[in-house]
């Protein structure tokens, strides 16, 4: 009797062991885009030189850390190296280049990041010309006259609620982070806002504060956030246009660049984004 029913529940137990059903990956009719032409691009966010006053990159200590920044990115291979300047620019930085080539002193004095990191690496990686790739779209409609003062007056305008949502949020990490920044070696700063977090902060910002300006009134914060997807998508087209599909590029750029270009390029079938981050954590060998 307990044989038997030792027996039944077993074969009840099989019964309910059931293999998963072998599913095989359904082919579709459809045809598929095929893109060969690949560029490798890595890009890497930084604060304009000249336009802040937290460093002085020309002193010993921050040559050093430039210096070391630029040592681990040389890992990356780049065949060229391109810059935030408008192409129709380009025969003034290339001669000037080609005096950098000739001379590091000339570079002692220019505070700019296009010298300092751009010429930098593309001597050390033996490059004989540099690339230029940014473009600024006018400011029309809305836009005329633009200034970041007008987002104020929408802020705060009738609609408060609506304008001031998000807004003591990111001023409090805004603040909280450029205090916790100023305490940071020049290295550790660029490496930062090439972070994740300091990117999803740009995002955050830029589509949760000041997209929300002028709504149903000029419109200024959607025409804002337009124009910059705009601008950078033509910087985009510079990059493809200077570039072949053998090339492995690195970008020096703001950081408030980085993230659409990275959005952009993932979206563009001719470019592969590398992440900046293994690299600028290498330790020294």
């Amino acid at each position: 009797m307990h044989r038997g029913v030792c027996y039944i529940l077993l074969l009840l137990a099989i019964a309910n062991c059931k293999p998963e059903p072998v599913t095989e990956e359904e082919e579709t009719p459809f045809k598929q885009l095929q893109f060969e032409d690949v560029r490798e691009v890595l890009i890497v966010g930084t604060y304009h030189f000249d336009q802040e006053s937290d460093y002085d990159e020309l002193d010993d200590a921050n040559q050093q850390e430039l210096d070391r920044l630029i040592t681990r990115l040389e890992a990356f291979n780049a065949t060229k190296v391109f810059v935030e300047k408008d192409p129709k620019h380009d025969s003034v930085y290339n001669v000037a280049y080609q005096k950098y080539l000739t001379s590091e002193d000339y570079i002692k004095d220019r505070v700019n990041e296009i010298f300092q990191l751009g010429f930098r690496m593309a001597k050390r990686l033996g490059h004989d010309s540099i690339y230029l790739f940014d473009n600024k779209p006018p400011f029309i409609g809305s836009l005329d006259g633009f200034s970041f003062d007008v987002f104020g007056k929408f802020k705060d305008a009738a609609d408060e609620e609506f304008n001031k949502k998000h807004y003591e949020q990111i001023s409090d990490v805004f603040q909280t982070n450029g205090k916790i920044r100023n305490k940071m070696s020049l290295y550790d700063n660029i490496k930062s806002l090439n972070s994740v977090e300091d990117q999803q902060y740009n995002i955050s910002r830029m589509h949760a504060i000041e997209v929300r300006s002028g709504v149903n009134d000029t419109w200024i914060g959607a025409d804002w956030l337009g124009r910059w997807y705009q601008r950078n998508i033509r910087m985009m087209m510079h990059v493809m246009q200077r570039s072949s599909p053998d090339d492995r590029i690195i970008i020096f750029v703001g950081s408030n660049h980085k993230w659409v270009l990275e959005q952009l390029m993932t979206n563009t079938p001719e470019f592969n984004i590398v992440d900046a981050m293994p690299y600028l954590e290498r330790t020294e060998e």
